[in-house]
C-alpha cells in the first residue's frame, strides 16, 4: 500500500552496539545535567543567601584540602621556574624542583629573619613619631591658614582624628600580629603550627606535582574525554590551555616585576637616607602587584609617611616614585610581562573595579586574568555565531579594526578545532 503524505515514516528499533552507545551517550548527557545543575543552585545559595550550613560546609571541605591547596598553589608558583631552569640550564626534572623548592625556602627565612624585624621596627617609629608629626603639621598649617579660623578647625580636628585612627590601627592590629609572628619563631611556632604544617605537607604534594605533572594532565585529558563529548572536550582543553596561559604568566611576571621594583625603592631609600625604608619598600612592591591602581595605592600612603618627617624628602620620593613607575611601566613591566592578557587599558580598569568590588584585595589581584578568560570565552563565542551565520563584512571589519588597534591577538576567523588526542 503506498504511503500516504501525512504519514511518518517507520523507525527502525535500534539493538546491539548501537543501542549501548545511545544507552551510555543518555547517562552521561543526563549526569552532565544533573551536575551542572546541582552546581549552579548551589552557586546561587552561596551567593545569593550565604546560608552558615552551606558556608559552614564550604569551610568544612577547605580545612580537610588545605594541604592539597597549598600543595597545588606552590606547585603553580614553582612550575614556571623549574621550566625555565630545564629549559635554559638543561637541568634534569628532579635537579630543578630541587633548586626551585631551595630558592623558595631562603627567600622566606630571608624575609622572616631580615624584612619583618626592620618592618617592626619601622613601625614602632612610626607610632612614637606620629605625635609630634601632626604637632608640626598643625603649626604649619595654623601658620598657612592664620587668617582662615575655620577652615583652620576644620584642618586640625580631621588631623587630630586622622592621626589617632592611624596610631590606634597600628598599635591594635598590625604591630601585634607581626609581634606574634617573632614571638611565635621562638617559641617553637607554637602559634603558627597549623600554617606550618599544612606548608610542610603542601610543600611535599607540591614535589609530587612537579615531577608528575605530564602524568597528572593526561589522566585529567582522559577524564574529560571520558565525560564529555569530543568537540566539547577540545573546547575545554583549548580554554585551560589559555587559562593556565594568561595566569601563570601574568601571575609570576607579575611577582617577579614587583620585587624588582621593590628592591629598587629600598635601594634608593637607603642612599637617599629616607626614613622607613623597608616599610616603604615593601607597601611600593606589594601594591605594585595590583594592575592600574597598584601604584597609586603605594606611593600615596608612602609619600604621605615621608611627609611627617621632611616635606623636601616627601617631594623627593614622589619624583622618584614618578620615575620608577615610567621605568616599570615603559621597560620592565613590558620586557617581563609582554602583553600576557590582551586586554585593553578601559577592560582592565573594569575587571579591576568589579572584582574588587566582589572579593576585596584578592578581586584586585586577580580580576584581571579572570576577566581576559572569560573575555575569551565571550568573544570565542561570538565569532563562531558570526562565521555560521556568513557574517564575513562584520568579520572583516573587527579583524580591520583589531588590525588599526595594534591587538596582539589572533586572527578573527574562529580557530579550528583541536586535533584529536
Amino acid at each position: 500500500m503506498a504511503e500516504r503524505a501525512g504519514d511518518r515514516p517507520l523507525r527502525v528499533p535500534v539493538c546491539g552496539r548501537d543501542a549501548t552507545e545511545m544507552d551510555t551517550q543518555n547517562r552521561k548527557n543526563i549526569l552532565l545535567i544533573v551536575a551542572a545543575s546541582t552546581a549552579i543552585i548551589c552557586m546561587v545559595v552561596l551567593l545569593f543567601f550565604r546560608t552558615s550550613v552551606y558556608t559552614g560546609i564550604l569551610r568544612w571541605i577547605v580545612r580537610i584540602f588545605q594541604p592539597f591547596i597549598y600543595g597545588a598553589v606552590i606547585a603553580y608558583l614553582l612550575r614556571p621556574v623549574c621550566e625555565k631552569l630545564e629549559q635554559k640550564l638543561h637541568l634534569k626534572r628532579g635537579l630543578s624542583i630541587l633548586l626551585s623548592v631551595i630558592g623558595m625556602f631562603v627567600l622566606i627565612t630571608l624575609l622572616l629573619v631580615a624584612v619583618v624585624p626592620e618592618l617592626i621596627s619601622s613601625i614602632t617609629e612610626l607610632i612614637s613619631r606620629l605625635p609630634a608629626a601632626a604637632a608640626q603639621m598643625e603649626s604649619w598649617f595654623s601658620a598657612v591658614l592664620e587668617e582662615q579660623t575655620e577652615l583652620l578647625e576644620m584642618v586640625e580636628g580631621t588631623l587630630n582624628v586622622t592621626t589617632q585612627s592611624v596610631s590606634e590601627f597600628l598599635q591594635a592590629h598590625v604591630l601585634p600580629q607581626l609581634r606574634n609572628i617573632m614571638n611565635n619563631m621562638s617559641t617553637g611556632f607554637s602559634g603558627v603550627l597549623s600554617v606550618v604544617k599544612n606548608f610542610v605537607l603542601g610543600t611535599i604534594i607540591a614535589i609530587y606535582l612537579l615531577g608528575s605533572w605530564e602524568k597528572f594532565g593526561l589522566q585529567l585529558k582522559m577524564l574529560v574525554y571520558a565525560v564529555f563529548p569530543h568537540k566539547v572536550a577540545d573546547w575545554i582543553r583549548k580554554e585551560v590551555r589559555f587559562t593556565d596561559e594568561k595566569f601563570s604568566g601574568f601571575i609570576f611576571g607579575k611577582l617577579v616585576d614587583s620585587l624588582i621594583i621593590g628592591v629598587l625603592c629600598f635601594l634608593f631609600m637607603l642612599i637617599a637616607r629616607m626614613p622607613y625604608a623597608m616599610l616603604i619598600s615593601i607597601i611600593v612592591g606589594v601594591t605594585n602587584i595590583i594592575p592600574f591602581f597598584g601604584p597609586y595605592l603605594g606611593a600615596i600612603p608612602s609619600a604621605i609617611l615621608i611627609l611627617t618627617v621632611s616635606p623636601v624628602r616627601c617631594v623627593i620620593f614622589v619624583v622618584f616614585i614618578i620615575v620608577l613607575q615610567q621605568l616599570d611601566g615603559n621597560v620592565i613591566g613590558p620586557k617581563i610581562l609582554g602583553d600576557k592578557l590582551g586586554l585593553s587599558a578601559f577592560w582592565i580598569l573594569f575587571s579591576i573595579l568589579v572584582f574588587g568590588s566582589l572579593c576585596g584585595v584578592l578581586g584586585m589581584l586577580i580580576g584581571a586574568p579572570v576577566f581576559a578568560v572569560l573575555y575569551d570565552i565571550v568573544r570565542s563565542f561570538v565569532l563562531d555565531s558570526l562565521a555560521q551565520k556568513k557574517e564575513q563584512a562584520i568579520l572583516q571589519e573587527y579583524e580591520a579594526d583589531r588590525a588599526g588597534d595594534g591587538s596582539p591577538r589572533g586572527p578573527a576567523q574562529p580557530p579550528a578545532d583541536p586535533p584529536a588526542a
